[in-house]
């Protein structure tokens, strides 16, 4: 089994989604199904905490809202055929009724909560994902929605929470294992404590759910696909003559990524280091 994980950038544009759809027809057609993990669409996570910001200073949010269901909505009208369009925009639609409640809530109290920003921002991931889900289901009629905070347990550190591992790949197996015909398409960057309430997992979270579930299943690969070309020596808007690393250790991944380079987030590592350490990690772009 393969876990595929795509970026904002790779689901921020009627083409850049277009391509992901082609990548996982070539995996499907050689035998795979390998489990998608999503992240919102470019943008879409700083869009949704200048809304929860405005919100609580007092400020009008609704010019962003509007220009976030639009995102959205467009891009079902460009890649979803007209007769599966309703049932796309019903569930986009529930999704910003309820975040457009969430916002009135902190513009009436005039507060933020760490809780609160984390249950708004989850919208980015769950949109995201819902969305491309229905657009897979196109072309692979096994697809299922899948919202991460109902599989990974985490801590109530709100914003950056501590993942029970051994409880969550409990639950993500056994889930697996309940829906083993399907291509589970799933919610990046977000998960949930006992309690149930949405907690997220750091910026750049979504690399860090794609390596959980790939220890949960005992994947072969984690692919993380990205407009970035791969691991740098340098950061190329410093260093002209940077180039890509073709292959690093899990190790040198890490450090590289604890000590500052951007394209994968730090924790990433950590579970595909604990399964297979003697292995390569490689990043695809």
């Amino acid at each position: 089994m393969k876990i595929l994980k795509f970026g904002g950038t790779s689901v921020g544009s009627a083409k850049s989604i277009s391509t992901v759809i082609s990548i996982l027809e070539k995996e499907y057609k050689a035998g795979e199904k390998p489990v998608v993990v999503l992240s919102a669409m470019s943008g879409v996570t700083n869009l949704l905490s200048s809304m929860a910001e405005k919100a609580a200073n007092g400020e009008d949010f609704t010019t962003q809202l509007a220009e976030l269901e639009t995102r959205h909505f467009d891009m079902v009208r460009s890649l979803l055929n007209v007769q599966h369009q309703n049932p796309a925009y019903t569930r986009l639609k529930i999704n910003f009724n309820h975040l457009e409640e969430l916002l009135q809530g902190v513009l009436t109290l005039r507060e933020l909560t760490a809780k609160t920003r984390d249950l708004i921002l989850s919208y980015g991931e769950r949109c995201s994902t819902l969305m491309i889900s229905k657009m897979a289901a196109q072309y692979f009629p096994e697809a299922l929605f899948v919202d991460a905070s109902e599989l990974i347990r985490t801590d109530s550190d709100f914003g950056h929470a501590k993942v029970n591992m051994e409880l969550t790949e409990l639950v993500i197996r056994s889930f697996q294992q309940e829906n083993k015909d399907k291509m589970l398409f799933v919610t990046g960057f977000i998960a949930a404590n006992d309690a149930g309430q949405i907690t997220t997992l750091g910026r750049g979270g979504s690399d860090y759910t794609a390596a959980i579930f790939g220890s949960a299943l005992n994947a072969s690969e984690i692919q993380i696909w990205t407009d970035v070309n791969g691991m740098m020596t340098a950061d190329p808007r410093m260093v002209k003559k940077a180039f890509s690393l073709p292959e690093l250790t899990y190790t040198e991944a890490m450090e590289l990524s604890y000590f500052g380079a951007k394209v994968i987030y730090p924790p990433t590592m950590i579970p595909a280091f604990l399964k297979k350490n003697t292995d390569r990690y490689k990043k695809y772009f």
